[in-house]
């Protein structure tokens, strides 16, 4: 008598239809092999980007403009100017010489154009729309202005944290002294009322010493406590981002004759 083996076979399970079906689909891929550089590979990056949520200014990155800061910021040393975001800081570049558009258009912002208000109540979104990004990114900006903001903004930021050591700042947040004083620091280095780009260019940077931001600081914390004593309510934040206080800040120091404002 002999034995035989019988072999059951089950009947196709769903997973073997679906798998079936996808290998018998086939999907279209389109390669496009961009160049290392050049305008060529600029429109393939704004093209392909178009549909795909991105961050404020990513698609301003391959501007002109962009790119003429970072090579004029590298050039001069001390800051790498980051036209796509997170570039230098993954390359572990220290982050306060990492400066990303946002930083540039705030900083601009509150020395050059001297809206302080507009400086830190501005989205990121927002300080790089059309309106506002014209006035800060245009080819018609000497460059070395850019370099000069973030100088400013980079002796300031240090003297803050050093003096906010011994004398707590109003509000604790040094963000809403900083924009304020780069704004103050613009009128009192020119001694001019309405300084424009040319006049800021030059400025001594050396004569924005320790005894200067100091003075600064003081006339800064008096237009704090006048404000804060006629409107308890708002705090130090709301007040810093009105420009009504812009304009106080601005006739303050106009006014001060130890500041020497020309008239």
């Amino acid at each position: 008598m002999h034995s035989r083996t019988v072999t059951s076979r089950q009947p196709p399970s769903r997973s073997d239809y679906l798998l079936n079906d996808c290998l018998d689909r086939s999907l279209l891929v389109k390669i496009v092999v961009a160049p290392e550089a050049g305008t060529t590979r600029d429109r393939i990056i704004r093209a392909t980007n178009s549909q795909t949520q991105l961050p404020a200014g990513a698609l301003r990155a391959t501007e002109s403009i962009q790119k003429d800061i970072e090579e004029s910021l590298a050039h001069g040393g001390g800051y790498h100017y980051e036209r796509r975001a997170g570039y230098y800081r993954n390359l572990g570049f220290p982050l306060d010489q990492v400066v990303s558009m946002a930083r540039l258009a705030r900083e601009f912002t509150a020395f050059t154009l001297r809206e302080l208000h507009t400086a830190l109540r501005h989205s990121k979104a927002l300080l790089l729309d059309d309106k506002h990004y014209i006035q800060i990114f245009s080819p018609k900006h000497d460059l070395d202005l850019y370099r000069l903001t973030l100088d400013v903004h980079t002796r300031l930021r240090r003297f803050l944290i050093q003096y906010a050591e011994d004398r707590p700042l109003l509000g604790e947040t040094v963000e809403n002294w900083l924009y304020a004083l780069a704004g103050v620091s613009a009128y009192a280095l020119t001694r001019l009322r309405q300084p424009t780009t040319r006049d800021l260019l030059n400025i001594d940077l050396d004569h924005l010493d320790t005894d200067l931001m100091e003075r600064m600081t003081g006339l800064l914390d008096q237009n704090f406590k006048s404000a804060l004593r006629s409107n308890k309510a708002g705090g130090v934040d709301r007040i810093a981002r009105s420009p009504e206080f812009t304009n106080r800040v601005r006739q303050s120091v106009i006014a001060q004759s130890r500041f020497h404002i020309e008239h």
